[in-house]
């Protein structure tokens, strides 16, 4: 069915010049389609068109569908090159909190800690700020419409060390990060 309606697609898109009745002897054309399936050469034997609106006309010409022969084509395994491409072993950092230049410092001081065990790192990716917004009467009993609105952002980051050794983690167990900072480490 989708080799069908890709050679249908297909042919549509050919073009049909006007200058084919001129022509004594059918042009032959041929094509290939990239599909999982051996692939598929088209030969299209072009006859003159006829005076039939170009909306209800049929197919133009006889299409014959050959197969090729299909050179060995190494077959992909997704999971084995994931393997290969994924390391064995990361830390996950997640960086909190309320203030943004405390959170770039602390990021800042986990990235040259990590870099100069010669460990892999990416990020900080920032993640989205998460809002609170919390909505106070401003008196007491009545006039509900007066309302303070008090918001708190949470600002976060993650860091990823590829590859860390044990002086990698001895440097991050040793950081001195700021108190406005809470730090989530996941192996």
């Amino acid at each position: 069915m989708a080799a069908s309606s890709s050679l249908s697609a297909a042919l549509s898109l050919l073009p049909l010049s006007n200058h084919a009745s001129l022509s004594p002897r059918p042009k032959s054309l041929s094509f290939s389609l990239h599909c999982s399936s051996p692939s598929i050469a088209l030969r299209s034997c072009a006859s003159p068109p006829s005076r039939v609106h170009p909306a209800a006309a049929a197919p133009v010409g006889d299409v014959e569908v050959e197969e090729e022969s299909v050179a060995a084509v190494p077959s992909l395994d997704v999971e084995a090159d994931a393997d290969k491409m994924a390391p064995k072993q990361k830390i996950r950092i997640k960086l909190r909190s309320y203030w943004v230049q405390l959170i770039e410092d602390s990021c800042k001081q986990i990235l040259e800690a990590a870099r100069t065990t010669n460990a892999k790192t990416m990020g900080p990716v920032p993640l989205p700020t998460k809002r609170r917004v919390y909505c106070v009467l401003k008196s007491p009993h009545v006039h509900k419409d007066a309302r303070f609105h008090f918001e708190i952002r949470t600002h976060q980051r993650l860091i990823d060390i590829l590859y860390p050794t044990a002086q990698t983690i001895d440097s991050l167990m040793q950081l001195d990060l700021p108190a406005g900072v809470d730090v989530e480490v996941k192996l």
